[in-house]
């Protein structure tokens, strides 16, 4: 099949410079490309503001430049016309768009006139809920719901996610888990510093990760991410406490290679977010043979498979630090399980026939 990615930051993923801005959603996005090619299949990509000098490994349509157009105006050129005149040069036989946001409703309205097929990627447990979804703006949130029930398929991360989509829409539902690429070597470090990773948003609480290195003065911190546009002063707040403290490193926005690369050689790594989907940093940590500590366990599988410790606050959060940094043993063991679970649940490998069988069967359908 031809089949386009439709993400709009993916290309800031594909930018080695530090001037990329991008979070989970694209990791996934460029993972699921990979997965798709590696089936077989013939992948383009759709993306904004694609810097100059950076190239995608896929055919990519740019749609727009984000900085262009007059103020009011914009929405509908150079976006919304950017965006359709893209998915019309890709000229595939499905468009698989990730994540909530108006370009949801462009990508649905497109496919239903061309006779295309589309199919939505979840990425957060809120997608489901138009009161809840994390779309600012009526018009956008409006769009965003207009093309998940128009969706002829839906690719969710987690069977909570699956029970939730089925209520909303009609369409197949089908529950394949976010991936990772399994590196070649890993091996986690007793003494390494604890790692938490992604956008200083007030729902991923932050201000948590803080407060637990503030009570852990003899541990190394690394707080790896930056702010995000509509978040206020959230993450100027968050910097002037992380500089009061000796112990934790606030690096801002880095890239993909270097996010890895901190988590590589992190002794744990601490999720505090108020709701996830499918986290990427835990596929990252697990990747790597690192520990997971969170308040969010996805389908248990970190308290079923032993993968780091799932916690009710903070103190308790405080407590299955010291008590997996204190247990060589259990650390290496916890990392070992995580590494052979990605390796046989979330490799592309695993995962591109599990999209490959379920686009299959959406495609003819459709035509």
């Amino acid at each position: 099949m031809r089949i386009c990615v439709v993400s709009l930051n993916l290309a800031a993923y594909y930018d080695p410079t530090p001037r990329a801005r991008y979070g989970g959603a694209e990791v996934q996005a460029a993972f699921v490309a990979q997965a798709l090619a590696a089936a077989g299949h013939e992948v383009s990509l759709v993306v904004a503001d694609l810097p100059t000098g950076v190239k995608p490994p896929y055919p990519t349509f740019a749609a727009f430049d984000s900085r262009a157009g007059l103020p009011g105006l914009r929405f509908l050129h150079p976006r919304m016309s950017g965006i359709l005149s893209a998915l019309s040069a890709a000229n595939a036989d499905l468009y698989y768009q990730r994540n909530a946001g108006m370009v949801t409703g462009v990508v649905a309205n497109f496919c239903a006139q061309k006779r295309r097929t589309f199919v939505y990627g979840a990425g957060s447990d809120t997608d489901f809920s138009f009161k809840r979804v994390l779309v600012d703006g009526l018009r956008d949130r409006t769009l965003y719901y207009y093309g998940l029930r128009r969706a002829n398929g839906v690719v969710v991360q987690n069977e909570s996610q699956r029970r939730m989509a089925e209520t909303v829409i009609r369409s197949p539902v089908r529950m394949i888990p976010n991936g990772a690429v399994p590196p070649r070597t890993s091996a986690v470090s007793h003494e390494g510093v604890l790692v938490w990773a992604g956008g200083v948003r007030r729902v991923k609480r932050p201000d948590l990760f803080v407060e637990l290195a503030r009570r852990m003065p003899e541990r190394r911190f690394v707080l790896v991410g930056g702010g995000l546009a509509g978040e206020g002063t959230y993450a100027d707040d968050i910097a002037r406490a992380a500089r009061q403290l000796p112990n934790l490193t606030l690096t801002g926005w880095r890239p993909n290679s270097d996010v890895i690369a901190f988590i590589r050689g992190a002794a744990l790594v601490v999720n505090t977010s108020e709701v996830e989907g499918f986290p990427n940093v835990y596929l990252e940590a697990w990747n790597h043979g690192v520990p997971v500590v969170t308040f969010n366990d996805v389908d248990g599988l970190i308290a079923g498979n032993g993968l780091g410790e799932v916690c009710a606050n903070l103190d308790d959060m405080e407590a299955a630090v010291r008590r997996l940094l204190g247990d060589g043993a259990e650390l290496r063991a916890a990392g070992d399980r995580a590494c052979r679970l990605v390796a046989e649940r979330y490799s592309p490998q695993a995962l591109g026939p599990l999209y490959s069988e379920f686009f299959s069967e959406l495609v003819p359908a459709r035509r």
